[in-house]
Parts: structure tokens; C-alpha cells; sequence
């Protein structure tokens, strides 16, 4: 069988399985390391028995709803590719839009954090991108900051990485920023029976789930906000579609000086909400 053969059927199969086309073509791509103009001259000529059964095996994974990107263990996030497995949520094309919009407003020294780090693509692209900053990424997973700790090693992004509850360690530590981004989880956990199959069963509930409606976590850097944010820092947290004005009315609660507001994605969906401390 040919490599154009083998797409064409595992195409089918993902149609009647109702998984994601293209995903199948990314997971041949992937294990051939080649690109699609590769495929163009390369793909009649015949896959080897052992390949086969490789690919397979891996057709099968997708099929069964494992994301190809647990699969491949590659994340594309902001022109980079990152390693992941299921230690880590998978870096989603949405959350680039936070970055970008925290970069366009974040200063460009300093010292700014990234709570919730996961893979490490958000904390590793705003160091990317402004190499001047101190970023300083914090996790309470400690598997999350080991797949954190390889994507810094293998990119030679120098970020600082701590272990702890959101902004505890920062207080222990007497880390003081001048901004805060954060992509928390925020799934309210009554959500399970409404979410994918593919989430629910491969992705750590840990980063996608969070009592109190989807809001504990969120309660939890708002109140320690006072001991660790610098004069008119930038704060960014990513948001679910329907959480702005619970938010907005959140933090009016606890800080009535402060002019939070909630920005759109390109889909129109609430998406960001910033807010500069006192």
C-alpha cells in the first residue's frame, strides 16, 4: 500500500468515526517527518510493514478520540511547536490571542507571571517575544512544570519556574509583579457531561476544572492580588465565553477603584479581561 493509499482510507475511517480529517494527515505528516510537499512526490511510493502497523496503531489512538496532539506530542502555539502529553492541557489557537493582546500592553522590563503555566507556551512566548522581562511561570502540578521545564530546555528559554497554589508562592517568596497573565482553569466541573469525549478522558481535569461554577480559582489570585502586583501592572486572564460580568462584578466587590474590562475574540466570544492594578 501506498502512503496516498493509506490516507485515503484512514480518511474514510475518520469521516464514519467523526473525527477531524485533518488530523489524520497531520499524524502521517508527523510520523514521516515531512511536509506536505513531501506527500506530493513521495506518496506512491509503499509503506514498509513495520511503518504500517506503527501507523495503525496510531490511526487507532485517533480513532478511539485521543487528540493528535497526544499522539504526535506536538502543540503548535504562536509559530512554535511544543511538546505535550497529558501531564498538560493542549495550548489552544484562543489562547494565542491572550498572549498577543498582553504583549501589546505588558512592559517590556520587569519582572511578569504566568499562573496555571501547563506546557509552558504562554510564559515561553512572552519571554520569546520580549526578551527583556523576567518571566516567572508557577504551577501546582509538578508533572506540568516537568513538560514546562522540557519545552524551556529544548527552545534555551530562560524562564523561572515554581511550584505552588497561584500567587502563594509569590507571597512566601516576597515576588512582586509588574504583570500578571493567567489562563486558569475554568470549566465549571457540573460542565463534565456536556464536554467532549476526547477532553474528558485525555486531558488533566486539573486544568479544566474549578469548583465554585468555574470561578474558584479566579477568587483565589483576586485576593491575593494586594500582596504580589506593582503600581499599574497589567492583569490578563483568559475567560470563558459566559464569565465577563460575573467577573467584572467579582472584582468591583473586592476593588471598586479598579476599571476591569472584558474583550472579544475574533469569533466575537468574550475572551480577555484585563485591568491595571491601583
Amino acid at each position: 500500500m501506498s502512503y496516498k493509499k493509506w490516507l485515503v482510507e484512514a480518511k474514510r475511517q475518520a469521516e464514519r468515526a467523526s473525527v477531524e480529517v485533518s488530523a489524520v494527515e497531520w499524524l502521517l505528516l508527523d510520523f514521516m517527518q515531512w511536509t506536505r510537499t513531501t506527500l506530493l512526490y513521495r506518496g506512491d511510493e509503499l509503506i514498509s510493514e513495520t511503518q504500517l502497523e506503527q501507523l495503525t496503531e496510531a490511526l487507532e489512538q485517533l480513532l478511539e478520540g485521543k487528540p493528535v496532539q497526544y499522539i504526535t506530542q506536538q502543540a503548535s502555539f504562536y509559530g512554535q511547536t511544543f511538546f505535550v502529553d497529558e501531564r498538560v492541557l493542549i495550548p489552544r489557537p484562543e489562547t494565542e490571542e491572550v498572549v498577543e493582546y498582553f504583549l501589546g500592553i505588558c512592559p517590556n522590563s520587569g519582572v511578569v507571571a504566568d499562573i496555571g503555566t501547563g506546557s509552558g507556551a504562554i510564559a515561553l512566548t512572552i519571554k520569546n517575544e520580549k526578551k527583556d522581562l523576567d518571566v516567572i511561570a508557577s504551577d501546582i502540578s509538578l508533572d506540568a512544570l516537568s513538560v514546562a521545564k522540557y519545552n524551556a530546555q529544548h527552545f534555551h528559554t530562560n524562564v523561572t519556574f515554581i511550584q505552588g497554589d497561584v500567587l502563594q508562592p509569590f507571597i512566601t517568596q516576597n515576588i512582586h509583579l509588574d504583570g500578571l497573565i493567567s489562563n486558569p482553569p475554568y470549566i465549571a466541573k457540573e460542565e463534565v457531561a456536556v464536554m467532549g469525549t476526547n477532553v474528558i478522558k485525555h486531558e488533566p481535569h486539573l486544568a479544566l476544572f474549578a469548583d465554585e461554577s468555574g470561578y474558584a480559582i479566579y477568587d483565589k489570585i483576586l485576593k491575593d492580588l494586594p500582596y504580589v502586583m506593582n503600581a499599574n501592572a497589567p492583569i490578563v486572564f483568559e475567560i470563558g465565553y459566559q464569565q465577563g460580568d460575573t467577573l467584572m462584578a467579582m472584582i468591583k466587590s473586592r476593588y471598586p477603584d479598579l476599571k476591569p474590562q472584558v474583550l472579544n475574540d475574533i469569533n466575537g466570544h468574550a475572551r480577555i479581561l484585563h485591568m491595571n492594578w491601583f
